[in-house]
């Protein structure tokens, strides 16, 4: 597929898959604790009950702050994770590497952290201050493990040259050598907090400061920022599967069936994704402390990030 097209109709596609994942993810959820739950079409339904409401903006918010920061989470989330989607429809280099996609969903969240705390409300000012802890606790070991990528025996960033090396290698860049395993084992063990669930949704918990920086927002604005949440989460999934866990298989000479093929095995590997860190953790495990979530991502995926990329300069 040509790259401009791939680009073109990569955002109408990436929102409507993650709105899927999402819905998929509060069913099994629901099932888990022996629910019937909501359909999974039910994203749908709420965005469009919520773009129907009025817009309401606090007196004690600054304003355009406030009213603008949920749209530019919602727009870079939706551009990070089409230039994800794009690389792997197309078959070929779009613009964009790892540094870029990663940039652009960690600017989702701080969007939405400068929005919040712009409400004036001081349970918004405490969840800016705990998503900005969680975010110095996750982004450096998952970066540092994105980076670890570039070295090695195939040094690239472009998302397209990294699934090329794994078709090339016959199998995921996690199962080709050590420290690719590890970087996506620190990969993997981010993700939760990345995408703000339990027992990491410590910036937001709602028994606690009542959705944090979000608390003010409402009508198209929280639309907005469940677009963003929910497409960022998708990302993190999709480029976990892409990057580290790509699963190389050709059927004869037709591209695209190759490549319907393999973003088929990209989705399914999401969703498996989806469900090992994101549905699991929020089900049955508790809400740690904002220090206890510190400690423990500096002290086990920051040791393995390390250690990835270390093992990763020399070859191994």
């Amino acid at each position: 597929m040509d790259a401009a097209i791939a680009f073109l109709i990569s955002p109408p596609a990436v929102l409507l898959i993650s709105l899927l994942f999402e819905g998929i993810d509060r069913k099994i959820h629901a099932r888990m604790q022996k629910r019937i739950g909501p359909p999974v079409t039910q994203p749908f339904y709420d965005l469009i009950k919520l773009f129907s409401k009025e817009r309401i903006v606090p007196i004690t918010a600054s304003a355009r702050v406030f009213e603008t920061m949920p749209m530019i989470a919602a727009a870079v989330s939706l551009l990070g994770a089409s230039i994800l989607l794009s690389n792997i429809l197309s078959g070929s280099s779009v613009i964009g590497d790892l540094i870029l996609v990663m940039y652009l969903l960690a600017m989702s969240s701080v969007a939405l952290m400068i929005g919040g705390s712009a409400s004036g409300n001081p349970y918004g000012v405490v969840g800016f201050s705990r998503k900005m802890s969680m975010m110095i606790a996750y982004e450096i070991p998952m970066f540092i493990a994105i980076i670890s990528v570039a070295f090695g025996s195939s040094p690239s960033l472009a998302i397209n040259n990294i699934i090329r090396f794994q078709i090339s290698l016959g199998l995921p860049l996690a199962a080709s050598r050590p420290s690719m395993a590890l970087a996506a084992a620190t990969f993997l063990l981010c993700m939760p907090a990345a995408a703000s669930v339990v027992p990491f949704d410590i910036p937001e918990a709602k028994t606690e400061i009542i959705y944090g920086f979000l608390i003010e927002y409402g009508g198209p604005y929280l639309a907005l920022a469940k677009i963003a949440k929910a497409v960022s989460n998708f990302a993190l999934t999709l480029l976990a599967s892409a990057v580290f866990l790509y699963v190389p298989l050709l059927l004869g000479e037709n591209v695209l069936l190759n490549l319907g093929i393999s973003l088929s095995l990209c989705l399914i590997e999401s969703l498996l994704i989806m469900f090992v860190t994101i549905t699991v953790p929020r089900t049955v495990l508790a809400r740690l402390k904002i220090g206890q979530a510190f400690k423990f991502y500096w002290m086990l995926p920051l040791i393995l990030s390390i250690s990835s990329i270390i093992l990763s300069s020399v070859g191994l």
